[in-house]
């Protein structure tokens, strides 16, 4: 796929695989045009791979699936909730695997804000790990401890580390706030942390809520991306479209998984065409 360079590496997440088996992912993000895959073990979402399977052996043949596809992998989502021990101990079990597999970012929800201090805790020992690796932990936008940039920017300044790092996702911040604030404003205030981008859409409509192809939901992504165009000479981004999560504010789940395939690549190419016409593709 010859992407603007301002998108670089530019993924596609796995969870719009949702259902369907590893291997089938990658032909799947293959397929689809994209040289690189964003591996989705999303707790409660979306698990293309469980922490009990990550040893050195997984990420061997892991390598080997990408390199038989010619695939390559930047980022991987591992989203847990860091304020749980046995989640942490989880996530840090897929940090040793991105550092395995040569991945550069792995991103993470972090965890309901009363529990901060928990968080700040159990992040010593994963900073630890990611040292040891070279890995960034991406602190997704969620809602949770890392919400909005306007709201999430004193504990990016509390680490003060390069290695934890704003992965902005432009539709969860949209739903998190329940479609109050400006994308296209908030994103400004973390460019300083900013090392990644979910670009991802969403639909509101009183109170229920889809995610959908870009350039079809509520985020104003053509400003949100005239925005990045003016601060970044590149930025690695996932595109996200899990056009199978739906639900109410309160309560979004994927349903009708796994989609058909030609579903999938209809989604892929609707959101790339979105793009395309930003001359950004």
């Amino acid at each position: 796929m010859a992407t603007n360079q301002l998108f670089y590496p530019f993924s596609l997440v796995s969870n719009i695989s949702k259902g369907h088996s590893l291997p089938e992912a990658l032909d799947i993000t293959k397929q689809a045009g994209f040289g690189y895959v964003e591996p989705a073990s999303i707790y409660g979402m979306c698990e293309h791979f469980t922490p009990a399977e990550l040893n050195e052996e997984f990420a061997t043949s892991f390598k080997e699936m990408l390199e038989e596809r010619g695939l390559n992998c930047y980022a991987v989502s591992g989203h847990v909730d860091l304020t749980i021990d046995s989640m942490c101990d989880d996530f840090i079990k897929k940090v040793e695997f991105a550092g395995r597999i040569g991945a550069s970012i792995i991103n993470t929800n972090s965890g309901p804000k009363q529990n901060i201090e928990i968080f700040y805790k159990n992040m010593k020992k994963v900073i630890d790990v990611a040292e040891r690796y070279g890995v960034i932990i991406g602190l997704e936008s969620h809602g949770d401890i890392i919400s909005t940039a306007k709201d999430s920017v004193e504990v990016f300044k509390h680490f003060n580390h390069p290695l934890v790092r704003f992965n902005y996702d432009t539709g969860n911040t949209l739903f998190y706030s329940e479609g109050t604030v400006k994308i296209e404003e908030d994103i400004l205030y973390g460019l300083e942390y900013m090392s990644y981008l979910h670009l991802k859409d969403i639909k509101i409509e009183g109170n229920k809520v889809r995610y959908c192809c870009l350039g079809e939901g509520d985020v104003n992504l053509t400003a949100v991306l005239q925005n990045i165009k003016d601060n970044f000479a590149k930025i690695p981004v996932g595109l996200e479209i899990p056009v199978h999560v739906k639900g109410v504010f309160d309560n979004i789940t994927p349903t009708g998984t796994p989609m058909l395939k030609k579903d999938i690549y209809t989604a892929v190419d609707r959101s790339l065409s979105f793009l395309k016409q930003q001359n950004y593709l």
